[in-house]
């Protein structure tokens, strides 16, 4: 997969290994893994990294949901059954790693970008905010 050459600043790498971490949240507190990158997002729109990883947990968390809530249709399947549970092992442990993954990797000071989901702060910055 295509690794993006965004370096995260010294001073952002811990909000930015929070903000990965955030999506994990709602493991704890409902809602809590859309509603706190939200919060993120919101409050550092002038950062564009911090603003797409924020974009990225809540593109996670909601495509984790809709996933989630598709499989449960063909669980209904006598059929489909062992297909379903391996879908939701493997989905589990993915929604589990990515965070964790991007979360090492900011603190590291590089950018992770999540497989299907992922944002560049480039995209964000081209098409939300023209330079010209």
């Amino acid at each position: 997969m295509h690794e993006p050459n965004v370096v995260i600043a010294q001073e952002d790498r811990t909000l930015a290994a929070l903000t990965h971490l955030s999506g994990l949240s709602g493991y704890i507190v409902p809602l809590g893994g859309i509603l706190v990158p939200i919060l993120i997002w919101m409050t550092k729109k002038d950062h564009p990294v911090i603003a797409s990883i924020a974009k990225q947990a809540i593109l996670l968390n909601v495509t984790v949901f809709v996933i989630l809530c598709t499989s449960w249709v063909l669980f209904l399947t006598i059929v489909l059954i062992p297909a379903v549970i391996l879908g939701w092992v493997v989905l589990g442990i993915a929604a589990v790693a990515l965070p964790i993954i991007g979360a090492i990797r900011a603190n590291e000071g590089r950018y992770y970008r999540y497989p299907v989901v992922g944002v560049t702060p480039n995209t964000i910055t081209t098409t939300s905010y023209p330079l010209t």
